[in-house]
């Protein structure tokens, strides 16, 4: 039974002298059916359940396990044994020619069996099957799927295509709600070919409710080299604002699309279509999430197949042949997390992430527990390597080389003042030598440069010094293994300092909060929008509070709500990472 409408649900209602026909039973069988069908596709979604994995048995052969799925209607779809199949024996083979890839997909069928006489059939169909087998159909398919449609129909949402050629396709989805102060993700389908060069990307635009800097978004993504991946998505984290109930979009003016593959460059300005609302809380997300998730919304995709592999196609003069297979590109596959948390509640989901701290600041971790999904987020920040800047000297020394036999001869400089002050500091040195027209420096040894083949001539020196850090001083000294030319050799050294060292760098960007403004009148009752700067931490959100008992209200958002009794309040902005960070503002009300 092909039916693809599930409404209205009907059933038969019996009565003692009821004529049943023929009618009757396909309702009766309809009704199961449908109810059956309904909650497989609510409750389980469509793919794969078990099995159906693809592999190339040789290059003309796709060998297909044994497995069950379920369609976007809610049909089971088994296929109770493994399955041979040759690319010419597949339906679509006829439009391979030409192509770089193919999908291989899976759908539902029914073919009548038993044929019988039928002897109480009206006129012309006496003959009759006695069963409705139900099968699923393996065919081919070189179009790509429309990705609107399956990443909707997969639970996506504000879903767009950013890119689309030949050899890579880029989608975007991003949530159509968020919680306030709290991450949230951004997802970037890319689906490639084998021989697609690495790919690098980025999108970038205004907003203004998400974190960042100069209030502009920026999604960049390079590929490894080692990535073998056809098909894959890649996660962007991105922090909402402290702000509560405000809807806006992510890229409110459009964003710029960068995208290198290989030599190829792109760069286009499209209009990106994703609507974000921000909740207070993650218990009015939930709320608001119950009141807009509509039937519709859990039953698209309902004439969609599902795409069990992509087959990089390779072409010859014998034909078509299997190159590489990638199973399940979409991840159209039946997901068993939630059964398994109902089945034991004590089963925690962990997830973990690494977000890169200054040197100087302490190392932390913060976690989020999600109720409803029963997970546990774990996020690390780790202190980078401590920094410091360096200040450089440069000079020469010309050392006087003893008359007569140079031959193992030691020859030194009186003692000199590099610059750099007082304290510990490196020294490099290098000889002067003439190479051609033109001076040469000597770094290292010279026995490098001993060979026929080498074409430079260095004299056979070493150069040592002996640094004086209380003084600021140094000598510097020559050991001549060989006879020099000439009477004099210049030395030049390089001289580098830490010019400043881990306190007083923390003392120039040590974590601080600035509200504004400082001093202000507001009437009895007035209010008044106060903003707060977080300089120095990751974390941009504050903590609002009144010092006086009886001062007013102030919400998250910084809206302060003056009380009916006159006087000078003390307004408090406490950074929401640390709150001993924190700044205090005064207003007069009259």
């Amino acid at each position: 039974m092909n039916n693809a409408r599930f409404f209205p649900i009907e059933r038969n209602r019996y009565f003692y002298g009821k004529l049943l026909t023929v009618r009757d039973f396909e309702i009766e069988q309809r009704y199961h059916c449908s109810k059956r069908e309904l909650l497989n596709r609510l409750l389980h979604g469509a793919g794969v359940v078990c099995g159906l994995g693809v592999t190339a048995s040789d290059e003309s052969t796709l060998m297909i396990e044994s497995g069950m799925a379920l369609d976007y209607q809610g049909r089971e779809l088994l296929v109770p044994e493994p399955v041979f199949r040759k690319l010419q024996m597949l339906d679509g083979q006829e439009e391979l020619a030409g192509r770089k890839d193919a999908y291989l997909c899976l759908a539902y069928a029914e073919e009548d069996v038993e044929p019988v006489n039928a002897t109480g059939a009206e006129m012309g169909a006496g003959r009759q099957f006695d069963l409705t087998r139900e099968t699923c159909r393996l065919f081919l398919s070189t179009e790509p799927p429309e990705y609107q449609s399956l990443l909707e129909a997969a639970g996506e949402e504000n879903v767009s295509v950013l890119y689309q050629s030949d050899d890579l396709i880029l989608v975007l989805s991003a949530p159509s709600l968020a919680c306030a102060g709290e991450e949230f993700r951004v997802r970037v389908l890319v689906v490639k070919n084998e021989k697609t060069p690495p790919l690098r990307f980025s999108l970038e635009g205004e907003n203004t409710f998400v974190e960042s800097e100069q209030g502009r978004v920026r999604l960049e993504y390079r590929e490894s080299p080692e990535e073998k991946r056809c098909v894959y998505t890649v996660d962007f984290p991105l922090r909402a604002r402290a702000l509560s109930d405000t809807a806006g979009q992510l890229f409110p003016s459009g964003g710029e699309l960068n995208v290198e593959l290989g030599s190829h460059h792109y760069k286009n300005y499209l209009s990106v279509d994703a609507g974000v609302f921000l909740c207070r809380d993650r218990e009015s997300c939930e709320q608001r999430r119950r009141r807009t998730d509509g039937l519709d919304r859990h039953l698209l995709g309902r004439e969609m197949p599902l795409y069990l592999a992509k087959l990089e196609l390779i072409h010859s003069a014998g034909g078509v042949f299997v190159g590489a297979v990638t199973n399940l590109p979409f991840g159209q596959a039946v997901s068993h997390e939630e059964g398994r948390s109902a089945a034991g509640a004590d089963q925690m989901t962990v997830t973990t992430s690494v977000r890169s701290l200054e040197y100087w600041q302490k190392p932390d971790v913060k976690a989020a527990y999600q109720p409803s999904t029963h997970g546990l987020h774990l996020d690390f920040g780790i202190p980078s390597p401590e920094q410091y800047d360096y200040s450089v000297a440069h000079g020469t020394v010309d050392l006087t080389m003893p008359g007569g036999i140079r031959v193992n001869s030691r020859i030194y400089s009186e003692e000199i003042a590099h610059g750099l002050g007082a304290g510990a500091v490196d020294v490099r040195l290098s000889v002067e030598f003439p190479d051609g027209e033109e001076p040469a420096l000597l770094c290292g040894s010279s026995e490098v440069f001993k060979s026929k083949t080498s074409g430079v001539t260095p004299p056979w020196v070493e150069a040592a010094a002996v640094v004086y850090p209380q003084r600021g001083t140094m000598r510097i000294g020559l050991w001549l293994h060989d006879t020099v030319e000439g009477n004099r050799l210049r030395v030049h050294y390089f001289v580098q300092k830490p010019e400043r060292d881990t306190d007083r760098i923390l003392s120039q960007r040590r974590a601080s909060v600035a509200v504004t403004p400082e001093f202000s009148r507001v009437k009895s009752r007035g209010k008044l929008q106060f903003q707060a700067d977080v300089v120095g931490l990751e974390d941009k959100s504050v903590l609002w509070s009144v010092k006086e008992e009886n001062g007013g209200d102030i919400d998250r958002n910084g809206l302060y709500q003056a009380p009916e009794t006159p006087g000078t309040y003390e307004i408090t902005a406490a950074s929401g990472a640390d709150e001993s960070v924190r700044a205090s503002a005064f207003v007069i009300v009259e």
